[in-house]
């Protein structure tokens, strides 16, 4: 795991001269030195948020797109046309070797050792202490973050709260979840206690408060400790009734390319077309669509999910289907194909210029777009306001039943202009709590779809492997999930260097 340690840099450039090569040295930049001033150790987190999403410019790793596979495609959720691992991600046929396994674990972990460095750097720098505080809050997050993508996918890692050479990573043990939630623990509480509620300015999307106190929740949670996790929640709910947050009356605005800070949104990755923009419309966006043109729907969401949206859910609409395309199919034809969502069962398109869609793509990474670039200025949303309504209607459920979570999921559903729960018809108050579990499950897959939740969630409400069983018949394939596929199987490059991952995944291979 050599990417736990920064590699000394020293930058040459190579003059040309008649008669021979002379390297000139305009840097000799070394760990030891980088971490010297404040300017350094801003500059190393600045580094450490953009880590996230790998190479800004570029970017298309981790929350740029990759983790999606992980967390959404080995579900119900995502259906890949693409042959090889994104295909094996969404049959449930993945192994240790799958690149979308592998290179997410590797990211989680270079913002573990990035964060590990600036934090033993940190104290040696002469800083005002509220600012070194802030600081060393910010960074706490963030890899507590990467601990929490880490142990919601594999479970039992390494774990890492100082510097470590590549050599001690060897082998090293893997630590009981128990273990790591306690430093992710301790990390946010550490920051709810010394950052900020908002930041102003160029600083907006950095970690608060409110980011800390949602993490912190969702790590209880994830434990089942709803009593632990209910104070945060309401934290994080009182920070909206201040103001702090809010939810946008039109749901399809959250998304809007010219709402780039949407007040509902907790903590997000911001980009700008142009100085750091990503691929994310590239990967989401549709497939030969005339107005979002050229993108490539690589991250689709399946059909077999879409159509659990009731008719009645404006969200269901908030996917691009039954379109025309935008190139012509030939020189005697003057519209493209029409891309059209079969009817379930129906195998054979009605006319030769129908395509079936195998899936569709969303339009959160698309809407109202405001530049067309290649390099795109999509907002990625990690952490918003809609997600920790859906924690507190699941707290009540747990603590209180079902009458106590209905007015936090009817929200979501009212503000989305789904029909609420009580309303009559088809939408009864749900009797028990085992319904009311499956209505706020069903809820944050429909609100939080392609936000990287839905593996963790199915996950903790016990659906994982019935929910995707199901979704596996329901496209002709055997169910072949089983309850040790809760845990994705360590990265082959890591587990052929410790024998612990090794030994575990015998235990995970589908």
């Amino acid at each position: 795991m050599k990417y736990l340690s920064i590699i000394s840099v020293s930058l040459l450039v190579l003059v040309t001269g008649c008669t021979k090569l002379e390297p000139k040295l305009y840097s000799d930049l070394t760990t030891a030195n980088a971490y010297s001033t404040e300017s350094d150790i801003n500059a190393a987190l600045v580094g450490i948020y953009a880590d996230l999403n790998p190479y800004p410019g570029d970017a298309w790793m981790y929350y740029a797109g990759y983790l999606v596979m992980t967390t959404d495609y080995s579900t119900d959720m995502g259906f890949s046309t693409a042959a090889g691992d994104p295909t094996k991600m969404s049959n449930f046929t993945y192994d240790a070797n799958n690149r979308y396994i592998r290179y997410n674990w590797q990211y989680m972990y270079n913002i573990i050792g990035n964060a590990n460095l600036l934090l033993s750097k940190i104290d040696g720098v002469e800083m005002d202490e509220t600012k070194k505080k802030r600081i060393i809050a910010q960074t706490r997050f963030l890899r507590a973050l990467a601990y929490r993508d880490i142990t919601d996918a594999w479970g039992p890692a390494p774990l890492y709260t100082t510097v470590v050479a590549p050599a001690e990573t060897e082998n090293a043990p893997l630590a009981p979840v128990a273990e790591i939630d306690q430093v992710i623990i301790d990390d946010c509480k550490y920051g709810i206690e010394n950052l900020p509620e908002e930041w102003e300015g160029s600083e907006i999307s950095r970690a608060t408060k409110g980011a800390c106190a949602t993490l912190l929740a969702n790590v209880y949670m994830r434990a089942h400790s709803y009593t632990e996790a209910k104070p945060y929640v309401d934290m994080v709910l009182s920070l909206k009734d201040a103001g702090v947050y809010q939810l946008n009356a039109d749901f399809k605005n959250v998304w809007s390319e010219s709402n780039k800070f949407d007040k509902g949104f907790i903590f997000c990755i911001l980009h700008e077309a142009g100085m750091n923009g990503g691929e994310i419309a590239n990967h989401f966006g549709p497939e030969d669509h005339p107005e979002v043109t050229n993108r490539w729907q690589y991250y689709a969401v399946s059909l077999e999910f879409w159509r659990k949206y009731s008719d009645q859910d404006p969200r269901k609409q908030f996917f691009y289907y039954d379109y025309e395309g935008a190139s012509p199919r030939d020189e005697h034809t003057s519209h493209g194909f029409y891309y059209k969502v079969p009817a379930p069962g129906q195998t054979t398109p009605p006319a030769d210029t129908v395509k079936f869609l195998k899936n569709v793509a969303t339009k959160k990474y698309s809407y109202e777009m405001v530049s067309n670039s290649y390099y795109d200025g999509r907002t990625i949303a990690i952490f918003r306001i809609e997600d920790v309504i859906l924690y507190k209607a699941e707290i009540e459920n747990e603590l209180n039943g079902p009458t106590a979570a209905l007015s936090y999921i009817n929200q979501i559903r009212a503000r989305a202009g789904a029909p609420e729960y009580g309303s009559g018809g088809a939408f009864p108050v749900p009797a028990s709590k085992e319904e009311m579990a499956q209505k706020i499950l069903d809820e944050r897959g429909y609100e939080l779809v392609f936000e990287y939740k839905r593996r963790p969630d199915l996950i903790r409400f016990g659906k994982y492997v019935s929910t995707s069983n199901d979704y596996l018949t329901s496209r002709g394939l055997a169910p072949s999930v089983k309850e040790n596929m809760k845990y994705l199987p360590y990265p082959l490059i890591d587990a052929q260097l410790n024998s612990n991952m090794a030994a575990e995944n015998l235990n995970r291979v589908p």
